[in-house]
């Protein structure tokens, strides 16, 4: 075993983690341009289907419009409001979408989380990249959806956290820092 990481991450850390990837990373990127593309294309098709309809009405229209525009804008706060009522349910029902207390093992073929009640390993080449987060966080791309969240304050010294990003520097590539 090359590094062994106790990991506590809390609501927070789980929020940053989501907040980043659906607005700074690039696949939260495209989502979110996505389903704006889609809100106005829908905003203007109701538009347009309203205003045939019921007739032309100037006010009605830009009406339409500054709702349509506002959700537009405002649709990435929206969707973290959201968010952060998900993880209040999930605390409620005991069911968290991540792991509070972990340990991150990490091999030369292989990494290791392990929790309570479950283990997973996982090869480096799974790995899509990683993302160095404000010198407080890194986060470890699985895919698309999901990552691993390991805090620098899992890390005992500086020095520890320098020799993992030599190893882990040779076993992805694609690190970027934020």
């Amino acid at each position: 075993m090359k590094f062994r990481f106790n990991v506590n991450i809390n609501d927070n850390d789980y929020y940053d983690f989501n907040k980043f990837h659906n607005t700074r990373s690039p696949y939260g990127k495209k989502q979110m341009t996505s389903i704006r593309i889609i809100f106005a294309v829908f905003g203007l098709l109701y538009a347009v289907f309203t205003t045939v309809s019921d007739g032309f009405d100037p006010y009605m229209l830009i009406a339409l419009l500054i709702v349509f525009s506002l959700l537009i804008v405002f649709f990435p706060k929206l969707f973290m409001l959201v968010l952060k009522g998900n993880i209040k349910a999930m605390k409620k029902n005991s069911k968290m979408a991540y792991t509070p207390s972990s340990v991150m093992e990490f091999y030369d073929d292989f990494f290791c989380e392990s929790a309570e009640e479950t283990s997973t390993n996982y090869k480096y080449s799974i790995i899509e990249h990683i993302s160095v987060v404000d010198n407080k966080v890194i986060y470890i791309h699985i895919n698309s959806v999901m990552g691993l969240i390991l805090p620098f304050a899992s890390f005992q010294s500086a020095e520890q956290m320098a020799a993992f990003f030599e190893f882990i520097k040779t076993k992805c590539a694609n690190i970027r820092y934020y």
